[in-house]
């Protein structure tokens, strides 16, 4: 019997399977393009012990192309990890604003029913942008996996990725006032 409507689970499970698939594929490629760093650097010592300047000066060239890319690629590694704890974040939110209503429907009936109703008009507006949030990121997941495992990923991919991944990323989830000192703390 074929299905053709899968269920939000089914859906979860095939994103954290391609998921799993595009990291692992993105580590291997990482590692790769490290070995041949490393190949290319011995390559231009030689040359340059030989006194071959053109070939020197070659190898230094690839030697910073795959510098760049090594270094689009662990961008691109950290911004599908980055979305993935997004995630973990928005399904927890979801999980206790889900929580909070009911909570709030279970004392609806008791005094002050007004001031509930506002409440409740709250958690079904945050729920609605936690389900946006949540289907933002699962969309820049999907995109960076399916690059990566089609092998078509390049800097204009990560940078769509990344805006993306900026666009969704709620404002009010980090506290601004020391969203600069962590940043410094990381950098130091």
């Amino acid at each position: 019997m074929v299905k053709f409507w899968k269920s939000k689970e089914e859906k979860e499970i095939e994103r954290k399977v391609r998921m799993r698939k595009a990291k692992m594929a993105l580590k291997q490629y990482i590692n790769n393009l490290e070995n041949l760093k490393r190949k290319i650097f011995l390559q231009g010592k030689e040359a340059a012990k030989l006194g071959d300047e053109a070939l020197l000066r070659r190898s230094a060239m690839k030697y910073l192309a795959l510098e760049e890319r090594i270094k689009q690629a662990k961008r691109l590694l950290l911004l599908m990890e980055e979305a993935e704890i997004q995630r973990e974040l928005v399904k927890v939110s979801a999980n206790f604003i889900q929580f909070s209503r009911d909570i709030v429907e279970s004392i609806a009936e008791g005094p002050g029913a007004e001031d509930v109703a506002k409440m409740q008009v709250e958690f079904e507006k945050a729920m609605t942008k936690v389900e946006g949030l949540d289907e933002a990121l699962g969309t820049m997941l999907d995109l960076t996996s399916e690059s990566i495992l089609t092998g078509d990923f390049d800097a204009e991919t990560i940078e769509e990725a990344a805006s993306l991944f900026e666009a969704s990323a709620s404002s009010d989830l980090e506290p601004k006032s020391r969203l600069k000192q962590i940043e410094d703390m990381m950098r130091g």
